[in-house]
């Protein structure tokens, strides 16, 4: 039988090469699996907010590439008008949307198109505006997830252990 003994550091026990390989390691491989939760409540409090009933379905891409953002579906009530809001083709940002008005309010009335015009701007801007913040909320908490910071509450809350290249001994 053979005993190896290796040496265990914690995180703030590493060089600074070695912290920024295991934290690299640990964003490689981590999906946000908080996220989704997170900025659906979100959208639903900018929702209530903004004084617009209704539960929408977020969609979202925050890595960062040409296309991303976030954008939500569903239907809607803002100011006794209905509108719907669907998603079009495979990027998820504020424009990737149609936004429809129902001709009629909530009473049944018909609306007249200048009027229906209005609401319908005054809508989409709130849309937009709403998509802007969960987009910059999102973004601000991957950098927070990403952050060495954080990192190093994990592998301490975690007591995670590491080798002297950084490379983690216990997940």
């Amino acid at each position: 039988m053979k005993t190896k003994t290796i040496e265990l550091y914690d995180f703030n026990e590493l060089n600074q090469e070695a912290k920024d390989k295991a934290l690299s390691k640990h964003n490689e491989y981590n999906d946000y699996p908080f996220l989704e939760e997170e900025l659906s409540e979100y959208l639903s409090e900018l929702l209530k907010e903004a004084n617009i009933n209704g539960d929408g379905k977020l969609n979202y891409s925050l890595s960062y590439c040409q296309g991303d953002g976030v954008c939500f579906s569903g239907n809607f009530e803002y100011k006794n008008v209905n509108f719907n809001i669907e998603h079009n083709g495979n990027y998820y940002h504020k424009n990737s949307v149609t936004i429809e008005a129902e001709e009629h309010d909530d009473n049944g009335d018909e609306l007249r198109d200048d009027v229906l015009e209005v609401m319908k701007a005054e809508f989409t801007d709130a849309y937009k505006e709403i998509c802007d913040k969960i987009e910059k909320r999102g973004y601000l908490a991957i950098e927070y997830e990403q952050s060495e910071e954080n990192f190093k509450e994990m592998c301490e809350a975690n007591e995670y252990t590491f080798r002297e290249n950084g490379e983690m001994e216990n997940f």
